[in-house]
């Protein structure tokens, strides 16, 4: 995620010693783990709440209505266009008698 290597880490956690000190340093660590677990905690409750939202019987239901509507409306255009090649003339004949 980050791409961080071994040496890399070794640094940063150098780091960390020097300016929190070794006697503060298990208090942070334990602090940022907690922190670490309230924010993934927050995170799955987001998730379910986003896909309980979508998993709404009555949202479910709005949908399935909607294609029903849409499929009504494309059946209606498809015969609506098939009476009107119905009553076009086939084969170069007129509608109006021919004079003889």
């Amino acid at each position: 995620m980050f791409n961080i290597g071994g040496g890399e880490l070794l640094i940063i956690i150098l780091v960390i010693v020097i300016f929190i000190g070794p006697s503060k340093l298990p208090e942070v660590a334990n602090t940022l783990g907690r922190l670490s677990a309230t924010i993934r905690r927050f995170n799955q409750s987001f998730q379910d709440e986003i896909r309980s939202s979508f998993d709404d019987p009555i949202e479910e239901a709005a949908r399935e209505r909607g294609k029903e509507l849409i499929r009504d409306e494309s059946n209606e255009v498809d015969n609506s266009s098939s009476m009107d090649s119905l009553s076009k003339p086939v084969n170069g004949e007129s509608d109006v008698g021919e004079e003889r």
